[in-house]
């Protein structure tokens, strides 16, 4: 009976430590990325998120989410050129700069796509924002 009671204890001191273990979160602003997966090598194509200090890179099919600080923030979506196996400059094609104006508890998500030219993919990368947040994105 004391264990049984003693482990009841743990789990409600535990349970009430974790849903209290990140206020943070309520100060930021939650920005969400999610880059679909595209046809052949360009799903492969390393992409840069760059907002605020932070770069992070996506391949096709994946997906990110960040806490941020309140107030304006730059994103720029970046990478090398596609289908140029020799390019090293991993800012070579980019999207338009977006500037945010991010509050408190906001809750947003982008959807990170390469930009095209007809049928072919060009050097660039579109930003659209989204109000559904992909599940690869809710796990992370």
């Amino acid at each position: 009976m004391k264990l049984r009671l003693l482990l009841m204890l743990g789990f409600v001191v535990c349970s009430s430590s974790i849903s209290h273990a990140q206020p943070w979160r309520d100060n930021r602003a939650k920005i969400c990325f999610d880059r679909g997966e595209s046809n052949g090598s360009i799903n492969t194509l390393q992409s840069w998120i760059r907002v605020g200090d932070y770069d992070i890179p996506l391949l096709g099919g994946q997906a990110a989410c960040l806490f941020l600080n309140p107030g304006s923030v730059e994103l720029l979506i970046t990478s090398t050129v596609p289908y140029d196996l020799k390019s090293k400059n991993d800012e070579a094609c980019k999207s338009k700069k977006l500037n945010l104006n991010l509050n408190a508890g906001e809750n947003r998500s982008y959807f990170i796509e390469p930009a095209t030219k007809g049928d072919t993919y060009a050097c660039g990368w579109r930003i659209n924002r989204t109000d559904h947040v992909s599940d690869r994105a809710k796990h992370r």
